[in-house]
């Protein structure tokens, strides 16, 4: 459940975050705010450009609990595809369990989502995901409506919810690229997820100085990093509190170097090990 719950957050917010004296309070951050009720406005001049679409990057990442390997957590665009006449990038994260650690046994999970760019800022359409080790398919699933302004949760085929839906938003790694976009950044957001059938959010300070970083995914390079402290406005397993932090490294794509989940005692880490441009 740690793996499953702490990891993959983590993973989303690259997972990335520290804590926001206002975090909790349910009010909106500066950078991102609703707009007309559907949209997501930015700061324009704080933003920076990536283009998500024409990349093609995968990664692998290490998650850790102390010295106890959780196991492997794998991030890769599979595709550009089109759903309900919206163009779309099919994002899959692979979570593979620690097969040592008695409580994980062979745990293979893999996350879908579906993302489309609104000003480069990404958006869910659709989040589900596929419990391999029980050879189910599409266990839990969010659909998300944004002309009826709402979003379908499913279990199995079930319909669980019906929830209220005001702005862009998702449940699984559109935060992972959207951190990217406003990393080395003096500037505040929000970010609106849905997590656990329910609507809640991720606050994210980032911070535009650099300090160095010893990254295993890029041997014997000299690393200046970026950091972001962020909260996640939603409770989790063994103590999660919502704190979090993350680091990406400062070149023109942000890559995202590691990320930090406290809980009761001491934290999750997630650590990038290798990384791959498959395109340019």
């Amino acid at each position: 459940m740690l793996f499953q719950r702490a990891g993959v957050f983590l993973l989303w917010a690259i997972v990335a975050g520290g804590i926001l004296t206002t975090a909790g309070t349910g009010r909106p951050m500066p950078g991102v705010l609703p707009d007309d009720g559907d949209t997501l406005s930015v700061q324009e001049d704080a933003r920076k450009h990536i283009n998500f679409k024409e990349i093609r990057e995968r990664f692998t990442f290490d998650v850790r609990y102390g010295l106890l390997n959780l196991g492997r957590v794998y991030v890769y665009i599979q595709s550009d595809t089109l759903y309900n006449e919206t163009p779309a990038i099919h994002v899959v994260t692979e979570m593979v369990a620690n097969r040592r650690l008695p409580l994980m046994s062979n745990r293979v999970v893999h996350y879908h989502s579906l993302l489309a760019f609104e000003d480069s800022i990404p958006y869910g359409l659709k989040f589900w995901q596929n419990s391999l080790h029980r050879n189910l398919e599409e266990r839990y699933v969010y659909e998300f409506d944004y002309e009826a302004g709402h979003v379908l949760s499913l279990e199995e085929g079930a319909l669980l919810d019906t929830l209220e839906l005001h702005e862009k938003a998702d449940a699984g790694p559109a935060i992972f690229y959207y951190a990217r976009l406003f990393a080395g950044t003096d500037q505040e957001t929000r970010y609106p997820v849905y997590i656990d059938n329910q609507a809640s959010e991720v606050f994210m300070t980032f911070s535009s100085e650099t300090e160095s970083y010893d990254s295993p995914a890029f041997p014997g390079e000299e690393i200046m990093a970026y950091t972001m402290d962020g909260f996640a406005d939603f409770d989790g397993p063994f103590g999660f509190s919502g704190d979090f932090q993350a680091v990406f490294k400062s070149d023109e794509f942000r890559i995202p170097l590691e990320a930090r989940v406290r809980i009761f005692l001491g934290s999750v880490r997630v650590r990038l090990i290798e990384y791959e441009r498959l395109t340019e």
